[in-house]
Protein backbone atom coordinates (compact mmCIF):
# COMPACT_ATOMS: atom_id res chain seq x y z
CA UNK A 1 0.00 0.00 0.00
CA UNK A 2 1.24 3.46 -0.84
CA UNK A 3 2.01 5.79 2.04
CA UNK A 4 -1.02 8.00 2.74
CA UNK A 5 -2.97 6.25 0.00
CA UNK A 6 -6.08 8.20 -0.99
CA UNK A 7 -9.27 6.96 -2.61
CA UNK A 8 -11.75 9.30 -4.27
CA UNK A 9 -15.52 9.62 -4.34
CA UNK A 10 -17.04 11.86 -7.01
CA UNK A 11 -20.65 12.88 -6.42
CA UNK A 12 -21.84 13.71 -9.95
CA UNK A 13 -25.54 13.80 -9.02
CA UNK A 14 -25.47 17.54 -9.62
CA UNK A 15 -28.60 19.55 -10.38
CA UNK A 16 -28.80 20.12 -14.13
CA UNK A 17 -32.23 21.70 -14.60
CA UNK A 18 -30.87 25.22 -15.15
CA UNK A 19 -28.43 23.88 -17.73
CA UNK A 20 -31.09 22.45 -20.02
CA UNK A 21 -31.12 21.80 -22.95
CA UNK A 22 -27.33 21.23 -22.77
CA UNK A 23 -27.86 18.57 -20.08
CA UNK A 24 -30.82 16.89 -21.77
CA UNK A 25 -28.68 13.89 -22.75
CA UNK A 26 -25.54 14.48 -20.70
CA UNK A 27 -24.64 15.08 -17.06
CA UNK A 28 -23.09 18.30 -15.80
CA UNK A 29 -19.78 16.45 -15.51
CA UNK A 30 -19.68 15.68 -19.25
CA UNK A 31 -20.37 19.22 -20.45
CA UNK A 32 -17.81 20.30 -23.09
CA UNK A 33 -15.56 23.15 -21.99
CA UNK A 34 -12.84 25.37 -23.40
CA UNK A 35 -12.80 23.88 -26.93
CA UNK A 36 -11.25 20.54 -25.91
CA UNK A 37 -12.20 19.52 -22.37
CA UNK A 38 -15.13 18.12 -20.37
CA UNK A 39 -15.84 19.32 -16.83
CA UNK A 40 -14.94 15.88 -15.45
CA UNK A 41 -11.37 16.37 -16.74
CA UNK A 42 -10.63 18.85 -13.94
CA UNK A 43 -11.35 16.67 -10.87
CA UNK A 44 -9.86 13.65 -12.67
CA UNK A 45 -6.66 15.62 -13.35
CA UNK A 46 -6.47 16.55 -9.66
CA UNK A 47 -6.69 12.84 -8.82
CA UNK A 48 -3.97 12.00 -11.36
CA UNK A 49 -1.63 14.69 -10.01
CA UNK A 50 -2.03 13.22 -6.51
CA UNK A 51 -1.25 9.70 -7.84
CA UNK A 52 -4.77 8.55 -6.91
CA UNK A 53 -5.55 5.42 -8.92
CA UNK A 54 -8.92 4.51 -7.43
CA UNK A 55 -12.18 6.44 -7.76
CA UNK A 56 -15.89 5.75 -7.45
CA UNK A 57 -18.37 8.09 -9.11
CA UNK A 58 -22.13 8.41 -8.72
CA UNK A 59 -24.49 9.66 -11.45
CA UNK A 60 -28.22 10.33 -11.20
CA UNK A 61 -28.97 8.95 -14.70
CA UNK A 62 -27.33 6.47 -17.06
CA UNK A 63 -24.21 8.54 -17.77
CA UNK A 64 -23.74 7.35 -21.36
CA UNK A 65 -22.05 10.57 -22.46
CA UNK A 66 -19.69 10.50 -19.48
CA UNK A 67 -18.78 6.84 -20.01
CA UNK A 68 -18.05 7.55 -23.67
CA UNK A 69 -15.55 10.21 -22.64
CA UNK A 70 -13.73 8.52 -19.77
CA UNK A 71 -13.91 4.87 -20.92
CA UNK A 72 -11.59 2.90 -18.61
CA UNK A 73 -10.08 6.05 -17.08
CA UNK A 74 -6.69 5.23 -18.62
CA UNK A 75 -6.00 8.85 -19.57
CA UNK A 76 -5.95 9.74 -15.86
CA UNK A 77 -4.25 6.55 -14.60
CA UNK A 78 -7.49 5.14 -13.23
CA UNK A 79 -7.32 1.80 -15.04
CA UNK A 80 -5.01 0.08 -12.57
CA UNK A 81 -5.69 -3.62 -12.03
CA UNK A 82 -3.67 -3.69 -8.80
CA UNK A 83 -5.49 -1.97 -5.97
CA UNK A 84 -7.05 0.71 -8.15
CA UNK A 85 -9.71 1.21 -10.79
CA UNK A 86 -12.74 3.25 -11.77
CA UNK A 87 -16.04 2.24 -10.18
CA UNK A 88 -19.21 3.76 -11.71
CA UNK A 89 -22.61 3.86 -9.98
CA UNK A 90 -25.47 4.97 -12.21
CA UNK A 91 -29.24 5.57 -11.92
CA UNK A 92 -28.76 6.60 -8.29
CA UNK A 93 -31.76 8.97 -8.37
CA UNK A 94 -34.18 6.10 -9.04
CA UNK A 95 -32.67 3.90 -6.35
CA UNK A 96 -32.72 6.71 -3.80
CA UNK A 97 -36.38 7.52 -4.50
CA UNK A 98 -37.38 3.89 -3.85
CA UNK A 99 -35.26 3.55 -0.72
CA UNK A 100 -36.63 6.71 0.92
CA UNK A 101 -39.92 4.83 1.32
CA UNK A 102 -38.32 1.93 3.20
CA UNK A 103 -37.80 1.97 6.95
CA UNK A 104 -34.49 1.08 8.64
CA UNK A 105 -32.61 0.63 5.37
CA UNK A 106 -29.36 2.47 4.80
CA UNK A 107 -29.35 4.63 1.69
CA UNK A 108 -27.54 2.67 -1.05
CA UNK A 109 -25.71 5.88 -2.03
CA UNK A 110 -23.84 5.73 1.28
CA UNK A 111 -23.80 1.94 1.45
CA UNK A 112 -22.01 1.74 -1.92
CA UNK A 113 -19.55 4.42 -0.83
CA UNK A 114 -18.76 2.66 2.43
CA UNK A 115 -18.28 -0.63 0.58
CA UNK A 116 -15.95 1.05 -1.93
CA UNK A 117 -13.85 2.79 0.72
CA UNK A 118 -13.43 -0.36 2.80
CA UNK A 119 -12.46 -2.39 -0.27
CA UNK A 120 -9.97 0.25 -1.41
CA UNK A 121 -8.02 -0.07 1.89
CA UNK A 122 -7.13 3.60 1.61
CA UNK A 123 -6.08 5.73 4.56
CA UNK A 124 -7.88 8.85 3.32
CA UNK A 125 -10.92 9.70 1.23
CA UNK A 126 -11.32 12.84 -0.87
CA UNK A 127 -14.83 13.81 -2.01
CA UNK A 128 -15.43 16.04 -5.03
CA UNK A 129 -17.96 17.05 -7.66
CA UNK A 130 -17.63 18.58 -11.13
CA UNK A 131 -19.76 21.73 -11.18
CA UNK A 132 -17.29 23.73 -9.08
CA UNK A 133 -14.84 24.35 -11.91
CA UNK A 134 -11.37 24.57 -10.36
CA UNK A 135 -7.90 23.03 -10.30
CA UNK A 136 -7.21 21.58 -6.85
CA UNK A 137 -3.89 20.33 -5.46
CA UNK A 138 -5.09 17.35 -3.41
CA UNK A 139 -1.67 16.62 -1.90
CA UNK A 140 -1.47 20.18 -0.54
CA UNK A 141 -4.97 19.70 0.86
CA UNK A 142 -3.87 16.44 2.52
CA UNK A 143 -0.81 18.07 4.08
CA UNK A 144 -2.96 20.85 5.51
CA UNK A 145 -5.46 18.32 6.84
CA UNK A 146 -2.67 16.42 8.60
CA UNK A 147 -1.04 19.55 10.03
CA UNK A 148 -4.33 20.69 11.52
CA UNK A 149 -5.11 17.23 12.88
CA UNK A 150 -8.67 17.76 11.66
CA UNK A 151 -11.46 15.24 11.38
CA UNK A 152 -12.65 16.77 8.12
CA UNK A 153 -11.08 19.48 5.95
CA UNK A 154 -13.32 21.43 3.58
CA UNK A 155 -12.12 23.50 0.62
CA UNK A 156 -13.40 27.04 0.17
CA UNK A 157 -12.59 30.17 -1.81
CA UNK A 158 -12.92 33.73 -0.54
CA UNK A 159 -15.02 35.72 -3.03
CA UNK A 160 -15.00 39.51 -2.80
CA UNK A 161 -18.29 41.20 -1.91
CA UNK A 162 -20.37 42.87 -3.21
CA UNK A 163 -18.81 42.00 -6.61
CA UNK A 164 -19.63 38.34 -6.15
CA UNK A 165 -23.31 37.39 -6.18
CA UNK A 166 -23.94 33.97 -4.72
CA UNK A 167 -26.43 31.50 -6.15
CA UNK A 168 -29.18 29.58 -4.41
CA UNK A 169 -27.33 26.26 -4.52
CA UNK A 170 -24.21 27.61 -2.82
CA UNK A 171 -23.31 27.58 0.85
CA UNK A 172 -20.84 29.68 2.80
CA UNK A 173 -18.67 28.76 5.74
CA UNK A 174 -18.91 30.37 9.16
CA UNK A 175 -15.75 30.14 11.24
CA UNK A 176 -15.36 30.02 14.99
CA UNK A 177 -13.47 33.33 14.92
CA UNK A 178 -11.33 35.47 12.64
CA UNK A 179 -8.17 33.77 13.88
CA UNK A 180 -9.25 30.14 13.51
CA UNK A 181 -10.14 27.92 10.56
CA UNK A 182 -12.58 25.80 12.59
CA UNK A 183 -15.96 25.73 10.82
CA UNK A 184 -19.05 26.16 12.99
CA UNK A 185 -21.82 26.36 10.37
CA UNK A 186 -22.74 26.32 6.69
CA UNK A 187 -25.30 28.88 5.56
CA UNK A 188 -27.11 29.60 2.31
CA UNK A 189 -26.14 32.71 0.36
CA UNK A 190 -29.33 34.60 1.28
CA UNK A 191 -28.35 34.47 4.96
CA UNK A 192 -24.81 35.72 4.47
CA UNK A 193 -23.76 38.79 6.46
CA UNK A 194 -23.74 41.69 3.98
CA UNK A 195 -20.99 43.40 6.00
CA UNK A 196 -18.47 40.68 5.20
CA UNK A 197 -15.84 41.86 2.72
CA UNK A 198 -15.14 38.30 1.59
CA UNK A 199 -17.56 35.39 1.30
CA UNK A 200 -15.95 31.96 1.97
CA UNK A 201 -17.72 29.88 -0.68
CA UNK A 202 -17.96 26.16 0.05
CA UNK A 203 -16.55 24.25 -2.93
CA UNK A 204 -18.07 20.87 -2.00
CA UNK A 205 -14.63 19.30 -1.72
CA UNK A 206 -13.62 17.53 1.50
CA UNK A 207 -10.98 15.12 2.78
CA UNK A 208 -10.98 12.86 5.84
CA UNK A 209 -9.66 9.52 7.01
CA UNK A 210 -11.43 6.44 5.73
CA UNK A 211 -12.37 5.57 9.31
CA UNK A 212 -14.05 8.95 9.84
CA UNK A 213 -15.79 8.70 6.48
CA UNK A 214 -17.29 5.29 7.30
CA UNK A 215 -18.49 6.64 10.64
CA UNK A 216 -20.19 9.72 9.15
CA UNK A 217 -21.57 7.92 6.09
CA UNK A 218 -23.13 5.23 8.26
CA UNK A 219 -24.93 7.86 10.34
CA UNK A 220 -26.06 9.72 7.21
CA UNK A 221 -27.36 6.59 5.55
CA UNK A 222 -29.38 5.46 8.56
CA UNK A 223 -30.94 8.89 9.04
CA UNK A 224 -32.03 9.12 5.37
CA UNK A 225 -29.88 12.21 4.83
CA UNK A 226 -29.98 13.41 1.24
CA UNK A 227 -26.94 12.30 -0.73
CA UNK A 228 -24.81 15.45 -0.72
CA UNK A 229 -21.20 15.83 0.36
CA UNK A 230 -21.74 18.73 2.78
CA UNK A 231 -24.65 17.00 4.54
CA UNK A 232 -22.29 14.22 5.50
CA UNK A 233 -20.73 16.41 8.19
CA UNK A 234 -22.98 19.47 8.53
CA UNK A 235 -25.09 18.03 11.36
CA UNK A 236 -21.99 17.08 13.37
CA UNK A 237 -20.06 20.37 13.41
CA UNK A 238 -20.38 20.66 17.19
CA UNK A 239 -18.75 17.24 17.72
CA UNK A 240 -16.49 16.85 14.70
CA UNK A 241 -13.43 19.04 14.12
CA UNK A 242 -14.10 20.45 10.63
CA UNK A 243 -11.62 23.01 9.31
CA UNK A 244 -11.44 25.11 6.14
CA UNK A 245 -8.69 25.05 3.51
CA UNK A 246 -8.48 28.18 1.35
CA UNK A 247 -8.18 27.72 -2.41
CA UNK A 248 -6.83 30.72 -4.32
CA UNK A 249 -7.13 29.65 -7.97
CA UNK A 250 -9.89 30.11 -10.54
CA UNK A 251 -13.41 29.07 -9.49
CA UNK A 252 -16.76 29.07 -11.27
CA UNK A 253 -19.94 27.36 -10.15
CA UNK A 254 -21.39 25.80 -13.32
CA UNK A 255 -25.03 25.77 -12.28
CA UNK A 256 -26.79 27.65 -15.11
CA UNK A 257 -26.50 28.44 -18.81
CA UNK A 258 -25.23 31.89 -17.90
CA UNK A 259 -22.47 30.62 -15.58
CA UNK A 260 -21.46 27.96 -18.12
CA UNK A 261 -21.23 30.60 -20.84
CA UNK A 262 -19.26 32.98 -18.61
CA UNK A 263 -16.79 30.27 -17.59
CA UNK A 264 -16.01 29.52 -21.22
CA UNK A 265 -15.67 33.21 -22.03
CA UNK A 266 -13.34 33.61 -19.04
CA UNK A 267 -10.85 31.39 -20.89
CA UNK A 268 -10.38 34.19 -23.44
CA UNK A 269 -8.76 36.18 -20.64
CA UNK A 270 -5.11 35.20 -20.21
CA UNK A 271 -5.05 35.52 -16.41
CA UNK A 272 -8.16 33.34 -16.01
CA UNK A 273 -6.82 30.84 -18.54
CA UNK A 274 -3.51 30.51 -16.70
CA UNK A 275 -5.18 30.39 -13.27
CA UNK A 276 -7.25 27.36 -14.30
CA UNK A 277 -5.35 25.54 -17.03
CA UNK A 278 -1.74 26.34 -16.16
CA UNK A 279 -1.96 25.96 -12.38
CA UNK A 280 0.64 23.22 -11.92
CA UNK A 281 0.46 20.31 -14.36
CA UNK A 282 -1.65 20.53 -17.51
CA UNK A 283 -5.29 19.43 -17.51
CA UNK A 284 -5.62 15.91 -18.90
CA UNK A 285 -8.36 14.94 -21.34
CA UNK A 286 -9.05 12.15 -23.80
CA UNK A 287 -6.74 12.59 -26.77
CA UNK A 288 -8.36 13.22 -30.15
CA UNK A 289 -5.95 13.62 -33.02
CA UNK A 290 -6.90 15.88 -35.91
CA UNK A 291 -5.62 18.19 -38.61
CA UNK A 292 -4.85 21.84 -37.80
CA UNK A 293 -7.72 24.27 -38.28
CA UNK A 294 -7.71 25.95 -41.70
CA UNK A 295 -8.26 29.70 -42.01
CA UNK A 296 -9.04 30.98 -45.49
CA UNK A 297 -7.72 34.28 -46.81
CA UNK A 298 -11.13 35.83 -46.10
CA UNK A 299 -11.24 34.70 -42.47
CA UNK A 300 -11.06 37.32 -39.73
CA UNK A 301 -10.35 36.17 -36.18
CA UNK A 302 -10.04 38.17 -32.96
CA UNK A 303 -9.74 37.07 -29.33
CA UNK A 304 -11.05 33.55 -29.90
CA UNK A 305 -10.05 29.93 -29.35
CA UNK A 306 -10.25 27.11 -31.90
CA UNK A 307 -9.92 23.36 -31.66
CA UNK A 308 -8.60 21.19 -34.51
CA UNK A 309 -10.25 20.10 -37.78
CA UNK A 310 -12.17 23.35 -38.32
CA UNK A 311 -12.70 25.32 -41.55
CA UNK A 312 -12.97 29.06 -40.92
CA UNK A 313 -13.91 31.36 -43.80
CA UNK A 314 -16.01 33.94 -41.95
CA UNK A 315 -15.47 36.34 -39.03
CA UNK A 316 -15.03 35.09 -35.46
CA UNK A 317 -14.62 37.37 -32.44
CA UNK A 318 -14.74 36.72 -28.68
CA UNK A 319 -15.83 33.12 -29.24
CA UNK A 320 -14.87 29.48 -28.64
CA UNK A 321 -14.98 27.06 -31.57
CA UNK A 322 -14.82 23.31 -30.86
CA UNK A 323 -13.63 20.51 -33.18
CA UNK A 324 -14.80 19.93 -36.76
CA UNK A 325 -16.74 23.19 -37.04
CA UNK A 326 -17.32 24.88 -40.38
CA UNK A 327 -17.95 28.62 -40.60
CA UNK A 328 -18.76 29.74 -44.14
CA UNK A 329 -17.89 32.96 -45.95
CA UNK A 330 -19.53 36.19 -44.76
CA UNK A 331 -20.73 34.49 -41.56
CA UNK A 332 -20.18 36.50 -38.37
CA UNK A 333 -19.71 34.91 -34.96
CA UNK A 334 -19.44 37.07 -31.83
CA UNK A 335 -19.57 36.13 -28.13
CA UNK A 336 -20.66 32.59 -28.96
CA UNK A 337 -19.78 28.94 -28.30
CA UNK A 338 -19.89 26.55 -31.26
CA UNK A 339 -19.62 22.89 -30.29
CA UNK A 340 -18.23 19.93 -32.20
CA UNK A 341 -19.39 19.22 -35.72
CA UNK A 342 -21.61 22.29 -36.10
CA UNK A 343 -21.91 24.23 -39.37
CA UNK A 344 -22.67 27.91 -39.86
CA UNK A 345 -23.87 28.87 -43.34
CA UNK A 346 -22.88 31.75 -45.58
CA UNK A 347 -24.01 35.16 -44.36
CA UNK A 348 -25.33 33.85 -41.04
CA UNK A 349 -24.69 35.75 -37.81
CA UNK A 350 -24.56 34.57 -34.19
CA UNK A 351 -24.24 36.74 -31.10
CA UNK A 352 -24.47 35.44 -27.53
CA UNK A 353 -25.40 32.00 -28.83
CA UNK A 354 -24.45 28.44 -27.85
CA UNK A 355 -24.70 25.82 -30.59
CA UNK A 356 -24.67 22.30 -29.18
CA UNK A 357 -23.02 19.43 -31.12
CA UNK A 358 -23.98 18.86 -34.74
CA UNK A 359 -26.14 21.99 -35.22
CA UNK A 360 -26.57 23.30 -38.77
CA UNK A 361 -27.28 27.00 -39.28
CA UNK A 362 -28.57 27.86 -42.75
CA UNK A 363 -27.49 30.73 -44.96
CA UNK A 364 -28.39 34.24 -43.77
CA UNK A 365 -29.88 33.01 -40.49
CA UNK A 366 -29.50 35.56 -37.69
CA UNK A 367 -29.57 34.44 -34.05
CA UNK A 368 -29.04 36.88 -31.20
CA UNK A 369 -29.15 36.53 -27.45
CA UNK A 370 -27.82 38.77 -24.70
CA UNK A 371 -25.22 38.47 -21.95
CA UNK A 372 -28.03 37.75 -19.48
CA UNK A 373 -30.12 35.58 -21.78
CA UNK A 374 -27.92 33.29 -23.86
CA UNK A 375 -29.67 31.67 -26.82
CA UNK A 376 -29.08 27.90 -26.88
CA UNK A 377 -29.69 25.69 -29.94
CA UNK A 378 -30.22 22.02 -29.12
CA UNK A 379 -28.00 19.22 -30.35
CA UNK A 380 -28.41 18.22 -34.04
CA UNK A 381 -30.94 20.99 -34.75
CA UNK A 382 -31.19 22.40 -38.27
CA UNK A 383 -32.08 26.10 -38.44
CA UNK A 384 -33.27 27.45 -41.79
CA UNK A 385 -34.33 31.07 -42.49
CA UNK A 386 -37.90 30.39 -43.66
CA UNK A 387 -38.95 27.17 -41.97
CA UNK A 388 -37.52 27.90 -38.50
CA UNK A 389 -35.94 25.07 -36.56
CA UNK A 390 -36.42 21.37 -37.04
CA UNK A 391 -34.78 18.35 -35.44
Amino acid sequence: MKKNKISAILNLKEDDLKLLPLTEKRSVSSLPFGCRYRLIDFPFTSLHNASIDSAAFFIAGNGRSLHDHIRSGASWGLDSSIGGGLFPHTETAIREAVEMEKVDQINSFYHDQIHYVMRSKSEYVVMMGSKMLSNIDILALLRYHQEKEADVTVVYKNMVQPDYVGSEDETYLLFESQVTDRITNLVSFDKLDSNLKKAPVNMDIAIMTSEKFVELATKAGKSKVKSETTLLYKEHLDKVNVVGYEYTGYLKNINSIKSYFEANMDMLNESNYNALLNRGDSIITKVKNGAPTFYSKDAKVKNSQFASDCLIEGEVENSLIFRKVTIAKEAKINHSIIMQGSQVGKGASLEYVILDKGVRIGENVHLKGTADNIKVIKKNTVVEPERGAKV
